[in-house]
């Protein structure tokens, strides 16, 4: 069973799709054109600011690009406020008075 999930590469062999490998190339000549070269084409890096994706040694220092904690819409929080406090105000007004507490 393993042997068909992992299986040995043997010398000459394509490590992609398994076949015999006749070029000098590590991949197959199939494979090759089906993926292309790796080192064909390189990415250009100089447009991108790699040091905003690394991560810092310690938690204290400065970081570049800040997030924004707030959002500025008190709208929508006054909104979540006041459907939040008209549906614990109508489940009081639906909940049964206990009998120790009726009058008369």
């Amino acid at each position: 069973m393993f042997a068909l999930v992992n299986p040995e590469l043997k010398a000459g062999q394509c490590p992609v799709c398994g076949e015999e490998n006749r070029t000098e190339s590590p991949v197959c000549a199939a494979c090759e054109a089906a993926f292309g070269s790796s080192s064909a084409g390189r990415v250009d890096t100089d447009g991108i600011d790699l040091g905003r994706y690394a991560t810092k040694m310690f938690p204290w220092e400065p970081s570049e690009a800040v997030p924004k904690l707030g959002s500025g819409r008190w709208w929508a929080l006054a909104l979540c406020l006041a459907l939040v406090l008209i549906v614990v105000l109508l489940e009081l007004l639906r909940t049964p008075i206990p009998a120790c507490w009726e009058v008369g």
